[in-house]
């Protein structure tokens, strides 16, 4: 399964479309505003909450946890490494590893050695733009909210570098 998954430029709030590869409507995420730390909403077509991603605030490390309907809870937590970004995801069916280049915005799901999802940034596009390429094997909506909790840190890694920048 492909997803390309879009920013909303001007928003107050954080805020995701997610279209499959015919270009139709799938998912939607909203951000609550002034919240500590993110939080994210997962919506169907149907304005039907289908997941919920949170971080954990007093961490060394970016953590998150997913909420997917009929699951337990999963945790995503980021490793130091100063060559390439590097996540667990501690999952039921078996933990995944993440590692990714966060100056090409490219990553890779890996699960019992195999690669489950794939993620690109498609530069020069009107707002972050992701495609999402998820195989069979794997469960779309966990890959998706793993992509999510993983754009957060960066966001929150570029506001942080320019903000040290600026003083």
């Amino acid at each position: 399964m492909k997803l390309t998954m879009k920013q909303k430029v001007f928003s107050l709030k954080e805020r995701f479309f997610i279209y499959d590869e015919n270009g139709h409507d799938v998912y939607q995420v909203v951000g609550k505003i002034l919240s500590l730390g993110h939080k994210l909403t997962i919506l169907d077509r149907d304005d039907q909450e289908v997941g919920y991603i949170h971080q954990k605030l007093l961490s060394l490390t970016p953590k998150y946890f997913i909420q997917l309907p009929g699951q337990e809870e999963v945790e995503l937590k980021g490793h130091v490494s100063l060559l390439r970004d590097h996540y667990t995801l501690k999952a039921p069916g078996g933990d995944w590893e993440i590692r990714g280049d966060f100056l090409s915005h490219e990553y890779e799901m890996i699960q019992r050695g195999q690669v489950v999802a794939s993620v690109t940034r498609k530069f020069f596009s009107w707002g972050d733009t992701y495609l999402l390429d998820i195989s069979p094997v794997a469960s779309p909506l966990l890959a998706l909210s793993v992509m999510l909790a993983i754009d957060c840190v960066m966001s929150d890694t570029t506001r942080n570098a320019s903000t040290h920048v600026n003083n």
